[in-house]
């Protein structure tokens, strides 16, 4: 585990459940965390270099921000053997795709992937086995791709309890732009605006609106910058819808609201 953080840590668990007797190896810099996932048991053993984690793995998961994840996995590549999966959690694909796909040996063992899973929160403390179950985990391979190696990628992602199906890089980002980058920034500003007069009469429904605001700005700033053309058409299209209900409040037009409303509500209503 090339990260064992609260996505890194989960898959790690995850392994543990479905392979009790895999050997796990976390990557871990500092004595600190050494000592924590020592004691934590979400890991058998830690490795302070990304050469030393590698170098005798069937599987490597990347699990770092997502503008570090190419470099990564370019490196996990030179240092694992020759039959070595490499796959990752990054909620981005296009980019990092794209950066690996010009190192020949990292392109030919790496799979890109996404589990549509997390949490607000972060960090090992927070790793659970169950974090994946009936998740959605997106595989996105390249017309380059070993199908033998994208069997492998399906087979372990089933593993940590995800159910797997692909996309290509670029539909992957468009889709998260919608579905969770942007709402992601629209949960920010919600919470951004609130006066400190108002915020002691916040309740369930500016918590729940608010909750991913609190998620790791260094991990969704990264997030903006590697997807930020795909994220820039989703806020176009919200300040147009923005611009829309202002001028129905304007025009006092409480019909077109009401069927604003509803529409809305269908479609949250129809969604998962």
């Amino acid at each position: 585990m090339l990260g064992v953080g609260l996505l890194g840590g989960s898959v790690a668990l995850s392994l543990k459940r479905a392979l009790p007797q895999t050997r796990l190896v976390g990557l871990a810099r500092t004595s600190e965390k050494q000592r924590f996932l020592a004691s934590s048991g979400i890991v058998d053993v830690t490795a302070a270099t990304v050469s030393e984690a590698c170098q005798h793995s069937d599987a490597v998961v990347v699990a770092s921000p997502v503008d570090r994840i190419a470099e990564i996995v370019i490196s996990a590549a030179a240092s694992s053997p020759t039959e070595c999966l490499i796959t990752d959690v990054g909620s981005t694909k296009r980019q990092i795709v794209a950066s690996v796909i010009q190192d020949p040996l990292a392109s030919r063992k790496f799979i890109a992937a996404h589990p549509i899973a997390g949490s607000e929160k972060s960090g090992p403390e927070h790793a659970n086995s169950s974090l994946f179950d009936k998740k959605l985990v997106v595989v996105t391979p390249t017309e380059t791709t070993c199908p033998e190696l994208l069997k492998k990628a399906h087979r372990f992602w089933r593993l940590t309890g995800g159910q797997t199906c692909e996309m290509t890089p670029s539909e992957h980002d468009t889709h998260l732009a919608a579905i969770s980058h942007m709402p992601h920034l629209v949960s920010a500003l919600v919470a951004k605006i609130a006066s400190p007069e108002a915020l002691p009469l916040a309740g369930s429904g500016w918590r729940d609106i608010t909750r991913v605001a609190a998620g790791d700005p260094t991990v969704w700033a990264a997030i903006c910058s590697e997807n930020r053309a795909a994220i820039g058409s989703e806020l176009k299209q919200v300040a147009e819808e923005l611009e829309r209900l202002q001028q129905l409040l304007q025009d006092a037009d409480d019909a077109a609201l009401y069927q604003w409303l509803t529409e809305a509500k269908k479609i949250k209503e129809q969604s998962p």
